[in-house]
């Protein structure tokens, strides 16, 4: 894979993010987009039960979003091999939370969301599996990992 196809998949997973997250940065909106899951979790069938967001919760909500929007527009502007690296490992750990939650009754959807994460963590990873087998330069070498 290219450094240049490497970094368009990197800017793609940071845009996921930008949008999967943006919507949970504000507290007004934040209702209106947790409102849509719960509909999204109602048409897929799933019927799971939704708490109402207390003010801490929703405080939670909103600096989680900031703190993906923020992660997000670093990975934009710069998206090396490094920001790859740490957004799959942080994807896997989101993942790993999502399948804690959901096993203590939150929504299945989160599942279907897992299994976009889980995509593209592997292919933020995946630089190293695709990659050609040309020489790599002394420079190169200095910077792998």
């Amino acid at each position: 894979m290219t450094q240049s196809t490497h970094e368009k998949i990197v800017r793609v997973g940071a845009a996921y993010d930008i949008l999967a997250m943006a919507p949970f940065a504000l507290p007004i909106v934040s209702v209106w987009a947790y409102a849509l899951i719960q509909w999204v979790d109602l048409q897929l069938g799933f019927d799971s039960h939704f708490s109402a967001l207390d003010p801490t919760a929703m405080f939670l909500l909103n600096i989680g979003a900031w703190a993906y929007l923020v992660w997000g527009v670093v990975r934009w502007r710069a998206p090396t091999r490094e920001h790859a690296r740490l957004s799959a490992l942080l994807r896997v750990i989101v993942v790993v939370v999502q399948v804690v939650a959901v096993s203590s009754g939150a929504s299945p959807f989160l599942l279907v969301l897992g299994a976009v994460q889980l995509l593209l963590a592997v292919l933020e990873f995946s630089h190293r599996l695709f990659e050609r087998n040309a020489a790599p330069s002394s420079r190169e070498e200095a910077r792998a990992y």
